[in-house]
């Protein structure tokens, strides 16, 4: 094994140190299998030929070795099954928890990023296939190299010259065994590349077929996805051709191995130092061990899929460990506590570019702040940055509060998506479920004009919406987004787009309402409208065109 696969392999093989006994009891089963079979065949062979050449001997003693070997192999490839099996289900579990704890520490700018469904399935993906670590690679090599050894034992009481062509069979198997595993290697990183690519385009395809077609796209973009198809088959086929061309290497090696065994049992027996039912039985071993060896190949070209997915999975590992070096919440002030933010000299780059260029501003308490411009100028990016959002090695300039404070634990930020959970308004508003008052939630629902549709509902508060519910129209999920933010409370509200798809009239009673009901907070909000054409009565503060 490679010095590189072995640190890829080390963490996920220390796990397996948790359940010694249950990993040694696996071992020792799938051993015992094994061995049961070559009894099984073997015995039953030299019983048959015995039957057939001798007139008297004790036939009670064999058929009862015959019996046991067939009932103990099935009861030890049960329990290996059972204990084996149990114990990958465990170490999954083990893993996910890990994973997906680290993976609520990595850094917020990091998961703004993500695509839900993408990263989880990448997750579950590569847990699954280290599945292959015990049940396809440790088991199988350990019970042919052990199996292997038992053999070597016996056959050396008939013959030595056996044994070392079982020495050498077994080395050759173990090689082209390996070559593959190697060989698998960088066609598995490709092959995983190439389903990840294909998997982005597909989602990409799906979620923007209408646009393609209207644009006279869509036979082109199908053609690139079909080209995509072809391209992991043929890394499929090829992985199929190397593990068929080592299979046919590995089962010739198996078979010169079985021949030269019959060879030399046939020489003993003429020669008269075995008899004929000796001779069969170890010939029958050598096609029980074949039968091992035959199965290592198949086993082990899962190797590059494995080794893979830990790598992958350690860059999870290694992104959670990291986050660390971002700001963390910590509670710092009272959400009564008029707060001041100024910025001084503010660059912010994204892919090499400056999309902020030397921002000096100040925001006051108790005013509102309106941060203007077309989409894509970087509005967004500066409320990502204010909250901390950002990567850090991609800002410059000072960030200052008065007084000293924390702004992603003292400001309530509305994001520019509307997510909206298959929940109660009452969940959908408070999440975390935290001890709010019922005066609470009616107040915010108030502010941005749902309380009388929520009191229309059969259930009030308490009424589900989503998929499963009463349908919101996408007006009202906005506002209901807003309200979740207000009920926070937070002495800085930084409100992304928080009019979005809302009539311009509602505009102007929910912007005079919050602002009326929450005098000493520091509103900023972001919009592509200007605040003039509002013609809200509230006390504002800087307006800034990006």
């Amino acid at each position: 094994m490679k010095v590189s696969d072995w640190r890829l392999l080390k963490p996920w093989l220390k796990q397996l140190g948790s359940y010694r006994i249950q990993l040694l009891l696996g071992i020792a089963l799938a051993l015992a299998t094994a061995l049961f079979g070559v009894g099984l065949l073997s015995l039953s062979g030299w019983f048959i030929t015995a039957s057939a050449l001798y007139i008297g001997f004790d036939i009670y003693t064999p058929g009862g070795g015959i019996r046991f070997f067939a009932i103990a192999r099935t009861v030890s490839r049960y329990l290996e099954r059972l204990l084996n099996h149990d114990l990958v289900l465990k170490l999954q579990a083990h893993w996910r928890v890990a994973l997906f704890r680290l993976l609520q520490k990595t850094p917020l700018h990091k998961t703004l990023t993500f695509r839900v469904s993408d990263t989880v399935q990448q997750l579950t993906c590569n847990l699954s296939a280290m599945d292959n670590l015990f049940i396809r690679l440790i088991i199988p090599a350990l019970t042919f190299s052990l199996a292997t050894m038992f053999l070597f034992v016996f056959w050396s009481f008939y013959n030595v010259w056996l044994s070392l062509i079982l020495v050498l069979g077994a080395t050759a198997v173990v090689y082209f065994s390996w070559t593959l595993a190697s060989k698998s290697r960088p066609l598995a990183v490709k092959s995983l590349r190439q389903q990840q690519r294909l998997r982005e385009n597909a989602m990409n395809f799906t979620d923007s077929i209408t646009e393609l077609s209207a644009w006279g796209h869509y036979d082109a973009q199908s053609k690139r996805i079909l080209k995509s198809t072809q391209q992991l088959e043929q890394l499929e086929i090829e992985q199929l051709k190397h593990q068929q061309k080592i299979q046919r290497l590995t089962d010739s090696a198996s078979q010169i191995v079985t021949l030269l065994v019959l060879t030399l049992t046939l020489i003993q027996f003429e020669q008269e130092q075995i008899g004929a039912a000796v001779a069969v039985m170890l010939v029958l071993s050598a096609i029980a061990w074949q039968e091992l060896a035959g199965e290592l190949p198949m086993q082990w070209v899962g190797y590059g899929n494995t080794l893979a997915a830990a790598r992958r999975l350690l860059k999870s590992k290694s992104a959670g460990e990291h986050a660390a070096d971002y700001p963390q919440a910590t509670d710092i002030t009272s959400n009564n506590t008029a707060i001041t933010i100024k910025l001084d000299n503010l660059m912010v780059w994204r892919q090499g570019r400056p999309i902020i260029e030397n921002l000096s501003v100040r925001f006051e308490p108790g005013l509102v702040h309106w941060i203007e411009g077309p989409s894509g100028i970087g509005k967004s990016t500066l409320a990502e940055v204010l909250m901390g959002f950002y990567p850090a090695d991609s800002v410059q300039g000072e960030i200052t509060t008065q007084p000293k404070t924390n702004l992603l634990n003292e400001a309530g930020y509305l994001t520019q998506e509307t997510e909206i959970f298959d929940a109660s308004i009452r969940d959908n508003l408070n999440p975390k479920r935290l001890p709010f008052l019922e005066s609470h939630y009616w107040s915010v629902l108030k502010q941005v004009n749902l309380d009388k549709k929520t009191a229309s509902l059969s259930d009030k508060l308490d009424t589900l919406i989503g998929s499963h519910g009463v349908q919101l129209s996408g007006g009202e999920m906005r506002r209901l987004a807003l309200a979740r933010v207000l009920l926070q409370d937070k002495p800085v509200m930084i409100l992304d787009e928080p009019f979005a798809g809302i009539e311009r009239d509602l505009v102007k009673t929910i912007l005079e309402r919050m602002v009326s009901q929450s005098p000493k907070k520091t509103w900023i909000i972001i919009s592509h409208v200007n605040i003039d054409d509002i013609r809200a009565d509230i006390p504002q503060g800087q307006s800034i065109i990006l």
